[in-house]
């Protein structure tokens, strides 16, 4: 056998120059054991290999990780206890260029078996020592790094899944502000027409087809991990339209009060500035944040409520209110969105928001909001 105290005595004879009065046999004898304990308490796999690639030594890490004991390994091919057919071409092209003095500082890292078979990944750290000596060979320290790596694998599909699913709240999010354009629209042009108008049945395909759109949406949150945050299934809200046409007349109507409404599609502004003045509002548009504040901070009375976006380029909602309520603090505010997570809801309550509304059920919900919180106000402001 084989051992590191062999081996370091092999390649390091004793000769006189080792010796002097004050004992310098004792100090060798005490240096070989204190290499001996380090080698064999390491915790990496240290392995020695002559020009020939046969184990010359094997510590006890290294049994350890490859599973073959001392005995088993020493005399072998290294090749044979732990390449793999994968990490031959690598072996091939590093063992040459070690054995002619090109040196690996940052190590390599191979695929290596097991002795029951298993495979692992290990990264191996080489030096060349004693050259141009009969004891020419090579020392490598290796360790398994396997767990690692697949850790590093899976932050990294972790951080794809969560980018995936950003990504794919952000189209529901779009996808929303369309839908609610569309359906909303398709509603205000079956109020204008008589019941019984042969365009009614178009606009009845448009709502349905706005329903399916919906269904769409939930399942795009779903695999973005929020569908419990996803709009309200407008189904309901076609099928009572379609049903009862004069929906829009047992929504409470304003009193001629004042809204500030605030988004950054033009087509929603456009559209819910028609639903509000039709329920007997006066409406006041924007699609930048910066100039909904500007007007609001010139005359922060004029307004008796504010709807706002969460999501805007510019600024975002819980901004804008926060801006709005240092302002006015007792002026109610409501948010809408189309996307919204638990940690933007806590947010958006924190802010001092009265009401969140999830599109596209905005048009059906905000008339019913309104008219509450104008109530409220009423109640709350001195007689």
């Amino acid at each position: 056998m084989f051992g590191f105290t062999q081996w370091w005595r092999r390649r390091r004879p004793a000769s006189h120059n080792d010796f002097d009065a004050d004992g310098g046999v004792q100090q060798l004898q005490a240096i070989n054991k204190r290499l001996q304990l380090y080698l064999d308490r390491a915790p990496l796999a240290c392995i020695v290999w002559d020009t020939q690639h046969v184990v010359r030594a094997w510590n006890p890490a290294a049994a350890a990780t490859f599973g073959y004991t001392e005995a088993e390994a020493i005399g072998r091919h290294i090749h044979e206890l732990v390449a793999t057919p994968t990490s031959m071409p690598v072996i091939d092209e590093v063992c040459p260029r070690l054995l002619s003095g090109v040196e690996y500082p940052d190590g390599v890292m191979l695929e290596t078996r097991r002795k029951d078979g298993s495979q692992m990944h290990c990264h191996w750290h080489l030096a060349l020592v004693d050259r141009g000596t009969a004891d020419e060979g090579v020392i490598a320290f290796a360790s398994d790094v396997t767990a690692r790596l697949q850790a590093e694998r899976d932050r990294e599909l972790l951080e794809k899944s969560r980018a995936l699913s950003a990504m794919a709240g952000g189209i529901a999010h779009d996808f929303n502000n369309i839908l609610l354009a569309i359906c909303g629209n398709a509603r205000l042009a079956s109020e204008d027409l008589p019941v019984d108008h042969p365009a009614q049945l178009s606009l009845t395909e448009v709502q349905r087809a706005s329903a399916r759109a919906a269904g769409i949406i939930n399942q795009i949150l779903a695999f973005s991990g929020n569908e419990e945050e996803t709009s309200k299934d407008i189904v309901l809200f076609h099928d009572a339209a379609a049903k009862h046409p004069s929906r829009t007349s047992q929504v409470p109507r304003g009193e001629g009060q004042s809204v500030l409404y605030v988004d950054d599609e033009e087509s929603l502004v456009y559209l819910i500035s028609r639903v509000l003045q039709r329920l007997g509002y006066r409406v006041a548009g924007f699609t930048d944040a910066n100039e909904a504040l500007a007007a609001f901070r010139s005359d922060p009375a004029a307004y008796e409520v504010v709807v706002t976006d969460l999501s805007m380029p510019s600024m975002s909602g819980i901004e804008f209110a926060t801006h709005v309520l240092q302002l006015r603090p007792e002026v109610p505010v409501v948010m809408t969105s189309g996307y919204v997570r638990p940690k933007d809801r806590e947010s958006v309550m924190k802010t001092g928001v009265r009401d969140l509304l999830l599109k596209p059920n905005t048009v059906e919900e905000l008339g019913d909001v309104l008219h509450r919180l104008m109530l409220q106000s009423r109640a709350q402001s001195p007689s």
